[in-house]
């Protein structure tokens, strides 16, 4: 379950990284939904149409199934009690998962929650496991994929899950009038409308080969069409903006706990989870409720957290970790009521730092945009301002298998970024303060940020400033500034892309996107090369024979320079929490992050009632524990 939960977030991901024109948007007209399903087909549950006993018909042989033996969590782990998280931002708009102000990230989480696919995607196996679906098939020209839904599976409310509930949420998913083009879009372009074959066997065909398509399928959550067929898109829209339909899932939400715009709270099933005794699900979901509190001020979180107001604290801030929640300054970590621990894993990290819009002068001439990317002194501001906890990014895929290593190197180098400026034209008369090109324009750039971001990236503009050229801030709340940068309203600006398990480059790179607002594509990349290696990138099943396609994708990539290249954090997770729970050797999971303890974690009362009495026993001091877990030798 928690890998689905983080490749779910991955499968949104690649669906948002191809952002189309607002002028796609359907019609707003309420009512309900079309078409209904073939009865007769439904009636059908004999063992050879996927009803019980299907594994041991001759009919599934010929489908893959993996029996998973292992169990998901901690066989220590009990369950019962709660963890109060934080989530630093604001109530969302809504609770839905699709539609119009949904592509949120807290809404993932949610859905990971109260929702499952039909398969599994065991990211550290790199094997596809069941979840609603004990067995699949995939057809010989890879275009068509079947699914055996579980007879066992059950909705919240009781009822059997079905063919039919695959096929409405597809439709849902294609409706326009659930406002968000890139979803009802991207759908109906991928698929043709899946097929019921049978009351557990679905059947859907994709309209191009590619192995994205199967993951996505695999991949999206399915929703009861028990209630998507008394709704059309717009009528979703409007009935589930702030509830959530019954899931198959192992949370539900507590309405009468929630506080709507302070703690959204969501509630075990415990044992009513139609999958709860599952081998997979062994110590895993283990906290009968989930809370979480929305504050949306830095100072605030801080002192909450030391109150006890909430039980995990994410820190962002490399000097916080080093400087000031250390045990020297508090009690509480000192005497191990609060732990501190850093947990390394492999979770993906994306391509950041400063984007430079290359249809755009200065930065459509190639030796201005690398000579940038020599200007910004990384190095020293992970020395100075971040402690060293991050590492300099070289990559679109940095810390991956994905990663060139021939990718050219962007230290810092003035001497050089000076013969590259003088080369494109750009010199620095005598007596003059700014570099000027033959029209006597000064090198002059707005760069666009958030108030909190100065510390940041005063020293480039100093920096810059020594050489001749002008950077000039613009103070924008983060919102803001994205929705400037995604309509390619900038000339260089601060930006960061989330990483991928599958890496998608082809709404980054693709020359189609490449003067196509609200896409990934930024900076305006298009060539050839890169188009081709993209489209045989996207036909290659084989993951192993994807690695050096990416490597090479990589490597052209890098060397046009888009981006001047920032800085990431080689480690899963940094994180303070009070001393009140069992946590497995692992930490978090393979590729998580900090909401990871919502799956692993478990309450541990002993625990607890320690750390009640050693907040009125100063003397009082738990065992020593590892303040860093590197279950997978990520560090090493």
């Amino acid at each position: 379950m928690q890998q689905t939960k983080f490749f779910k977030v991955a499968v949104f991901m690649l669906i948002a990284a191809i952002i189309l024109p607002e002028s796609l948007f359907g019609s707003k007209k309420r009512g309900r939904r079309k078409g209904g399903s073939n009865s007769s087909v439904l009636s059908i549950d004999s063992p050879k149409q996927g009803g019980l006993g299907f594994e041991n018909t001759a009919e599934a042989k010929s489908w893959e199934t993996f029996l998973v033996t292992e169990p998901g969590g901690d066989l220590d782990a009990t369950f019962g009690g709660e963890i109060r998280l934080s989530y630093n931002g604001e109530y969302p708009k809504t609770l839905r998962g699709v539609g119009k102000d949904s592509r949120v990230w807290f809404l993932s989480i949610l859905e990971g929650m109260v929702y499952e696919p039909l398969l599994s995607l065991n990211i550290e196996k790199k094997r596809w496991e069941p979840q609603l679906a004990t067995h699949w098939k995939i057809s010989s020209d890879s275009l068509t994929y079947m699914y055996r839904i579980d007879p066992s599976a059950r909705w919240s409310d009781g009822t059997e899950v079905t063919s039919e509930d695959v096929l409405e949420t597809y439709k849902l998913l294609i409706d326009k009038g659930h406002e968000d083009p890139n979803v009802y879009t991207i759908w109906a372009e991928l698929f043709n409308q899946p097929e019921l074959v049978s009351k557990y066997i679905i059947k859907v065909t994709a309209k191009k080969k590619d192995w994205r398509s199967f993951n996505y399928f695999s991949g999206f959550y399915i929703y009861p069409a028990k209630y998507l067929k008394k709704v059309d898109g717009a009528g979703y829209l409007e009935k589930y903006q702030s509830q959530m339909m019954p899931g198959t899932g192992p949370f539900k939400l507590n309405p009468s706990m929630t506080r709507k715009g302070i703690e959204l709270v969501m509630e075990n099933r415990g044992d009513k989870w139609w999958s709860r005794g599952y081998k997979r699900n062994e110590g895993i979901a283990n906290f009968k409720f989930i809370k979480f509190l929305f504050i949306n001020d830095e100072i605030q979180l801080n002192e909450r957290f030391m109150n006890g107001d909430f039980d995990l604290y994410t820190v962002n801030r490399a000097s916080y970790w080093k400087t000031k929640f250390i045990a020297s300054n508090y009690d509480q970590i000192d005497r191990g009521l609060i732990q501190r621990k850093k947990i390394y894993n492999k979770a993906p990290n994306g391509v950041g730092g400063i984007a430079l819009n290359s249809l755009e002068e200065p930065f459509n001439d190639k030796r201005v945009r690398e000579a940038f990317c020599y200007l910004w002194d990384i190095d020293k501001l992970i020395d100075k301002l971040f402690y060293d906890e991050y590492v300099r990014k070289n990559s679109y895929f940095p810390g991956s298998d994905y990663e060139n290593p021939s990718n050219p190197k962007q230290t810092y180098n003035p001497e050089k970024a000076i013969k590259l400026l003088r080369d494109a034209g750009w010199i620095k008369k005598p007596g003059d303060k700014w570099i000027t090109n033959e029209l006597g324009q000064i090198f002059e750039i707005t760069f666009r940020m958030e108030q909190s971001a100065e510390r940041i990236y005063t020293p480039l503009q100093e920096d810059l400033e020594k050489i001749g050229i002008k950077l000039n801030f613009e103070i924008k709340l983060s919102a803001q500034s994205f929705e400037l940068i995604m309509k390619r309203k900038f000339t260089a600006a601060p930006m960061g892309w989330t990483g991928s398990t599958f890496p998608n480059p082809e709404g980054m790179m693709h020359s189609k996107y490449q003067r196509q607002n609200e896409t990934t594509n930024i900076t305006g990349m298009g060539i050839k090369k890169l188009d081709q290696l993209i489209e045989k990138y996207n036909s290659e099943w084989d993951l192993k024979k994807r690695i050096p396609i990416l490597q090479k994708i990589d490597l052209i990539a890098t060397r046009e320079f888009h981006y001047v290249l920032g800085w990431y954090a080689p480690y899963g997770a940094r994180m303070l929490y009070w001393n009140k729970f069992g946590v497995p050797d692992k930490g978090i999971s393979y590729t998580g992050g900090e909401y990871s303890a919502i799956w692993l974690w478990w309450y541990d009362k002993d625990n607890d009632t320690k750390l009640i009495n050693a907040k009125s026993n100063p003397s009082y001091r738990f065992s020593p524990q590892n303040e860093v877990i590197d279950y997978w030798g990520v560090k090493n």
